[in-house]
């Protein structure tokens, strides 16, 4: 199982980046590869989306369930590329314009996987991710 961990702080009020984080089919706007993403149900506190992306040429799709609370979103893939896949934000205001946001992942990938996601990409990944994600939210 490999585990990766991110802390950022955004230029943005916590609610803002929180529902935006909830909203699967905000995604594609922000999420670096991701050609498609939406809601296919919604319950009281769950949420299952699917998302698509194109990585070096080839598409992968991933279904996930997320379970909101006040602070937390708690994700679980469902379905798609990885052998496990579960993660974790937190969204904790500071202030009324910064907000900390953080990230932990577990997964477990194939051997094809595994040479695409590691500590470097998953790095460059996130630092695209934020910018894009701070961006969207102007």
């Amino acid at each position: 199982m490999q585990k990766f961990s991110f802390q950022h702080i955004i230029h943005a009020d916590a609610e803002k980046v929180f529902q935006s984080i909830a909203d699967f089919s905000n995604y594609k706007y922000f999420l670096p590869g991701c050609l498609d993403s939406r809601l296919i149900s919604k319950d009281e506190n769950k949420m299952v989306g699917l998302l698509s992306f194109e990585i070096f040429s080839k598409r992968y799709s991933i279904t996930s369930e997320n379970t909101l609370s006040e602070d937390t979103i708690t994700i679980d893939q469902v379905d798609g590329p990885f052998k496990a896949f579960n993660a974790k934000w937190i969204i904790a205001p500071i202030d009324s314009k910064l907000t900390k946001a953080s990230l932990d992942v577990e997964l477990s990938a194939s051997i094809l996987l595994r040479a695409i996601v590691n500590e470097t990409t998953v790095s460059l990944f996130s630092s695209k991710f934020i910018s894009a994600f701070e961006e969207y939210l102007k």
